[in-house]
């Protein structure tokens, strides 16, 4: 557990940050671990009660601090609290809070993921598991109300008040296969637990399948009632959704235009390295590919070496960035770990502000296929670990100098993936991408992020592909994305759709990758014409994760004047 949060009494930023985070402690556990205190819900409050009491108090925080002098307190907090507060209120004006169902990224989710990979052990921590594990109904149930209030109050709202069917019903599916594996009694239990314990973990598990089997009831039945057949959320909504993932206002026009052009460049630099690599015929990277994929140098199989490879790899690319980064004492404690799943994707969970895990890698592997091909996801590994999600965490949660609201509880989509896609491009550039097959895989992974561009700005406003783009002019369809992803960014067919699916269920968040990284690339070469000679790769990297996370509109403001 952090050490109690001690206030800045001369700084009314702080003041107003402390005020604004006390109360959220009484409803979010994280609030309440990034100030130290022992004493917060074990579950986060997914009431409606919360939902409009915490538009209120964005409301609230945002208005004292604009009746602050201009001068008055902490610059960046002050910036990035504001625009954080503004922007969450526009997506709960949209509804797209309120209504929130996505695949893998619901409310409703974050209850799993507060239980899982944890053991239920005989002391302290085991009682705070179980907890969480008691907790777990009350919070579906709130959910479920929620999402029909959100219904019943569907006019307040600038978008719609219910979430496309395609999200309602993807949601259930994932709801009945939980019920089915009976998932929350399924938490490991250490020895020396008593059987009265053992008796509760199996009580609170049958509570929350019955709250679950209610919400999807819900989701199949009266919301699904009220949903909107269409996927896209409209050229007048997705401005603001996207503005409010990105923390930015940006030009949709000259974006899609952008994705378009970047879409063909590195279509024509993957073909030129996959024939370099041995590709031919119509489509040499597939040909490159499947060499790649068949070659002992690359393949892995069994759990074992694809996690030794994965520690191994994570190992050597800490010890490789001492140059262009100052790392904290903390970089070092993280997890990597292979897990089935009916995706094969690499991510990262961060620990939680008190400690009491370990950050994560878990690359997934498709059940009973534990096999796997390193150059694709080397990637992945610098996105996911270093320089990308975990470096920028660990050195945001562990800057003393900035507020525990910025450490722990200040996330934006712009910000992180922009950071992260940067690093991508950044390993290559520090020699961190070896040969050229791991740079075909990075070039793919860049083609993949090219497409969430065009596929969500075409998807949520209708534009049209336009001519002389990478595919023929056409009306935009969620079975052209998929394509898209298959055959110009070798995507596996089911995580592809998978992948559509998540872009028309968040709007906007698509374009953190490549838009954010865009502003990173441009705020460098900023500072290295002003710096000249004197430009240093690890001081700008020092100064600018130094800010703390912020919408891309604050940060563009500081890191380019």
């Amino acid at each position: 557990m952090p050490q109690p949060h001690q206030p800045h009494p001369a700084d009314p930023v702080h003041r107003i940050a402390d005020d604004y985070v006390a109360e959220l402690a009484r409803h979010e556990p994280d609030a309440a671990q990034a100030l130290g205190r022992e004493d917060g819900p074990a579950l986060p409050d997914l009431s409606p009660e919360w939902l409009q009491r915490r538009y209120a108090l964005q409301g609230e925080t945002v208005r004292r601090l604009n009746a602050l002098p201009t001068d008055a307190g902490d610059p960046a907090l002050r910036a990035a609290l504001r625009e954080r507060l503004e922007r969450e209120r526009l997506l709960f004006d949209t509804g797209f809070t309120p209504r929130l169902v996505a695949g893998l990224a619901t409310p409703v989710h974050l209850v799993r993921y507060a239980v899982e990979g944890l053991t239920l052990t005989p002391d302290a921590a085991g009682q705070a598991l179980l907890a969480r594990l008691e907790a777990a109904a009350v919070a579906v149930r709130q959910y479920l109300a929620a999402l029909r209030w959100a219904r019943d109050e569907a006019d307040r709202f600038t978008g719609s008040g219910v979430a496309p069917i395609r999200q309602l019903d993807t949601l259930a599916g994932q709801l009945d296969r939980w019920i089915d594996a009976d998932w929350f009694s399924g938490v490991p239990i250490a020895p020396g637990v008593d059987d009265a314990t053992r008796a509760r973990v199996r009580a609170a598990a049958d509570d929350t399948n019955g709250a679950l089997a209610d919400l999807v009831s819900a989701l199949r039945g009266d919301l699904r009632a009220a949903a909107p057949e269409q996927d896209g959320v409209g050229e007048e909504v997705y401005p603001d959704l996207a503005a409010a993932m990105l923390g930015a206002r940006i030009d949709l026009a000259d974006t899609y235009a952008y994705g378009w052009a970047e879409l063909a460049r590195l279509t024509d630099e993957a073909r030129t390295l996959a024939r370099a690599l041995g590709g031919d015929g119509d489509d040499p990277v597939r040909a490159a590919a499947a060499l790649l994929d068949a070659d002992p140098r690359y393949r892995l199989e069994g759990v074992d070496a694809i996690r030794d490879w994965l520690t191994r790899r994570v190992d050597e690319t800490t010890a490789a960035l001492e140059d262009a980064f100052a790392l904290p004492a903390g970089i070092r404690r993280v997890e990597c770990v292979v897990a089935e799943a009916t995706d094969g994707v690499v991510y990262y969970t961060p620990a939680p502000p008190d400690g009491s895990a370990p950050s994560r890698i878990v690359w997934t592997i498709p059940s009973g296929v534990p096999v796997a091909a390193s150059w694709q996801e080397v990637t992945s590994v610098h996105h996911e670990g270093l320089p990308g999600h975990h470096l920028q965490f660990v050195v945001t949660a562990s800057d003393p100098d900035l507020h525990p609201w910025q450490r722990h509880l200040c996330h934006i989509h712009g910000y992180a993936e922009g950071w992260a896609h940067y690093a991508e491009q950044l390993s290559d550039e520090l020699g961190l991408v070896r040969d050229p097959a791991e740079r075909l895989g990075l070039v793919l992974g860049q083609i993949w992020r090219s497409v969430r561009i065009v596929a969500d700005i075409g998807l949520h406003t209708g534009w049209a592909v336009p001519d002389g783009a990478v595919v023929p002019p056409q009306s935009w369809t969620p079975d052209l994305a998929r394509r898209m992803l298959v055959d110009l960014a070798l995507v596996e067919p089911h995580l592809a759709g998978f992948e559509v699916d998540r872009y028309l269920g968040w709007p906007g968040q698509a374009l953190a990758f490549k838009i954010g990284a865009r502003l990173w690339v441009q705020a460098r070469a900023a500072r290295e014409a002003a710096d000249g000679a004197g430009f240093s790769l690890r001081a700008f990297h020092r100064d600018a994760l130094g800010l703390g996370p912020m919408g891309l509109e604050p940060l563009r403001e500081r890191l380019l004047g």
